[in-house]
């Protein structure tokens, strides 16, 4: 997707090669297309009440789902994604052979767009707009003195230098002070608010403009002409907080940075999949000898497009010039941030902050050591500027640990560390990534654990030191298994005695995720066959210590393997029905509720374990739990699941909930339902997949079952007259809000003002006054008449 000021080419998302179609009428805008077919469901779905907050750690676990659950699902299910014209109205359709004889497609469309692009927002919004975190022009790296006085100068060089690296200075980032006649951006885009770390928890409020004055246009890889859209999408000073101070909660925990640190870095290994020319131009390769001049300001470097022809001179890393740029904004935000975590935010003594002497002590910390660990709360004060960026000053929060986050925050930096390793052909192998750390703009490494000043060895520190302190804290030595929570009296320990379900999932999928970077085969989206046997590591070098006889992979296998079968030995069992945790102590279930959270986590757990080991046993298992929840857990006259057993009356869903109910889904699709002979169960998950997307994220209950939205009839929530979303609270251009309900606008051509402008039941943001987010809970009434 391509946005503008016009005859100004800023692609903002993966293009993607596609046959023009032709745009609709204005007068065609607006109209459903379809017909009732007469019947009306006797159960409805309501929306009474949502909480607009925005917690980072579970929306990012939901947001890393809701991404493998766009595109690539759609694809899996057979959909063309160049086949969706996002900004068509109505929504939901599939132009399949580019016509505009289309059939409304929810089910695809919720997918290869909506989910897909809903998770996509809020990450740009945390580390680029809102403000909601700390300041990266503080970033140790950017500013290792912490020098107030000019301190944005730095960072204004660094963005300049990442800038040039994707062909975007001049174009989209420019001088401070010089785009719009002087208007401030301090930064070189105007609005831009980076950030280091992410804080745990935010009022997203914000007060986006209405305007269209600045001639700003999006232009769709699958459209034929230009679509006008809100001023915001070119100036991002409106999305920033409304009131900052009293709206965020000035904490940073090692989960909302770890499964922020994840979702960038799903998106980084998006943006670097190709480079591109000075036109836009997707290039498949360069000649090695002028690899070394990819990205650099001005080069003459002619790349070859997949079929071998050559393009026009000037390659730069990226998919685009905006995607080049924001990728690289990605990586030093996640390499200042992992220097903080290395070398400023750990302790020993649970009271005071510091950190290891050098990167090289902590690629050698072993469980012999005295104990350093991340602790799970940072506090953090900042003091006011005279360049509005406040510096931050963190002291011990909390000294307990949580499992999950220091899994995830392993997770993430495994995505980080496969950009940076050249061993894994398809990702840090790779041309365009290899342009990127060859010294311009990030540093070379000489692929050794060794502990360079560079983000392959701070991303292997980050992983070493969260999961040894993992084992050494959390691990009960009785039975092997992970202990949620420990707490912690200065620098003593006491580890709880729980191992939930959830935990226990989400600890699988994240330890197969470091494995897998540390053996060379993460790639964006490969899910589906078994992984290969873990032989070595760059880790291995070090003995793990304080007794532990396996080398760091091996060990990493094992607690992997513990935690599947906890899963599979005591938190499920054979007829499907899974617990919410264990008693270590007791050893037995902490209870025997039934819930929807104990069993999709259990569903996403065993097939991570299934894949991570190649033990069919935990498919198998998987499937008997899916096939319960499926049955158990479906309230099949609100086509809804339902947290308790069906029917219910009254339901909540929060980021989690969606998330994993969301992945048990994909999961079921893409390793059973793709199978041949499966197509009934194929068509019988896609239909369940596309009714959650449809009612929960957006907000439409499709009562008359026809496929198309009547609105504002069928929309969940509707306050003052405008629908309000479901768990997504609000949306923008990239899908479909384009402020206008005109798709091109020039000067001096009337604009109609839209709210809902694709009437899809999900408000556009500047009427919302929220960010295109999901909300922290919805609230949820089934009626029956």
């Amino acid at each position: 997707m391509q946005l503008s000021l016009r005859k100004t080419a800023w692609l903002v998302a993966l293009a993607l090669t596609a046959c023009p179609k032709p745009k609709p009428s204005v007068k065609d805008a607006g109209t459903d297309g379809g017909v009732r077919d007469g019947g009306t469901s006797a159960v409805s779905v309501h929306a009474t009440s949502v909480d607009p907050r925005f917690t980072v750690r579970e929306h990012f676990l939901a947001g890393v789902e809701m991404q493998l659950s766009g595109e690539p699902l759609a694809e899996i299910l057979g959909r063309d994604l160049v086949a969706y014209e996002r900004s068509y109205v109505p929504t939901d359709r599939y132009f399949l052979n580019g016509t505009l004889e289309s059939n409304p497609d929810p089910a695809g469309y919720s997918m290869a767009v909506e989910s897909y692009e809903y998770s996509k927002q809020p990450m740009n919004n945390l580390a680029f707009e809102s403000g909601a975190g700390t300041s990266l022009v503080y970033g140790p790296l950017v500013n290792p003195t912490g020098t107030e006085s000019g301190a944005g100068a730095a960072l204004e060089t660094r963005i300049e230098t990442l800038a040039k690296s994707a062909h975007a200075f001049d174009r989209y980032v420019v001088a401070p002070g010089t785009w719009r006649g002087g208007t401030a951006n301090p930064l070189g885009w105007a609005g831009f608010w980076p950030t280091t770390h992410v804080f745990k928890s935010f009022d997203p409020t914000i007060d986006p403009t209405s305007t269209s004055d600045l001639n700003c246009a999006i232009t769709s890889d699958n459209s034929s002409s230009e679509d006008t859209v809100a001023d915001y999408e070119c100036d991002a000073t409106s999305l920033n907080l409304r009131a900052r101070e009293t709206q965020v909660e000035k904490v940073v925990t090692p989960g909302a940075d770890g499964f922020s640190a994840w979702k960038y870095g799903l998106w980084v290994l998006n943006y670097l999949q190709i480079m591109h020319d000075t036109s836009g131009n997707f290039v498949a390769s360069v000649s090695e000898a002028d690899l070394p001049k990819v990205g650099t300001a001005v080069n003459d470097v002619v790349g070859l497009d997949a079929d071998g022809n050559p393009l026009f001179p000037g390659t730069y890393v990226g998919s685009s010039d905006v995607e080049g740029f924001q990728a690289g904004m990605f990586l030093e935000e996640l390499d200042n941030r992992a220097e903080d975590w290395v070398r400023h935010l750990s302790t020993a003594d649970g009271v005071t902050l510091g950190g290891f002497a050098s990167l090289a002590e902590a690629l050698a910390y072993d469980e012999s050591k005295p104990l350093r660990w991340f602790p799970g709360a940072v506090k953090v004060t900042e003091t006011a500027t005279a360049e509005g960026f406040p510096h931050p000053h963190f002291a011990v929060g909390s000294a307990n640990t949580d499992a999950l986050d220091a899994t995830s925050l392993a997770a993430g930096y495994a995505e980080v560390f496969a950009l940076t390793d050249t061993q894994n052909t398809d990702v840090g192998g790779s041309l365009p990534a290899r342009a990127y750390f060859d010294g311009s703009p990030f540093p070379a490494d000489n692929q050794l654990a060794d502990g360079q000043a560079t983000l392959h060895d701070r991303a292997l520190a980050v992983m070493r030191v969260s999961l040894l302190n993992l084992d050494r804290l959390h691990r009960d030595p009785a039975s092997g298994v992970l202990v949620d929570h420990v707490q912690f009296q200065g620098a003593v320990p006491t580890r709880g005695a729980t191992a939930s379900t959830t935990y226990a999932a989400y600890e699988i999928v994240s330890f197969r995720n470091v494995l897998r970077a540390l053996t060379s085969q993460l790639e964006l989206y490969s899910n589906n066959t078994p992984d290969q046997a873990v032989v070595a590591t760059p880790l291995d070098a070090v003995a793990v210590g304080g007794g532990v006889t396996e080398a760091f992979g091996a060990r990493m296998g094992m607690l992997l393997r513990a935690q599947a079968e906890l899963l599979y030995q005591h938190l499920t069992t054979a007829d499907g029905h899974a617990y919410p945790g264990w008693d270590v102590g007791a050893q037995k279930p902490t209870d025997t509720g039934d819930t929807l959270d104990s069993h999709t986590a259990a569903v996403r757990g065993l097939f991570a374990a299934y894949l991570a080991t190649g033990d069919t046993k935990y498919r198998d298992r998987a499937v008997a739990v899916f096939n319960r929840v499926d049955t158990v857990f479906y309230d099949v006259g609100a086509r809804l699941y339902t947290v308790t057993p069906a029917p219910v009356t009254e339901e909540d869903f929060t980021p989690l909930r969606f998330g994993m109910l969301q992945a048990s889904l994909r999961d079921m699709i893409e390793l059973i339902g793709a199978r041949p002979g499966q197509a009934t169960l194929q068509a019988h998950l896609e239909e369940r997949m596309g009714r959650l997307n449809k009612l929960v994220l957006n907000g439409w209950d499709d009562r008359n079952g026809d496929g198309v939205v009547d609105w504002p009839d069928e929309c969940i929530q509707v306050k003052e007259g405008l629908p309000r979303g479901g768990l997504q609270m609000a949306e923008r251009a990239l899908t479909g809000e384009l402020g206008n309900l005109e798709t091109e606008l020039f000067p001096g051509d009337a604009r109609t003002v839209t709210s809902d402008r694709e009437h899809d039941c999900v408000p556009e943001i500047d009427d919302a006054h929220l960010p295109s987010a999901l909300a922290d809970s919805l609230h949820l009434t089934v009626t029956r008449n």
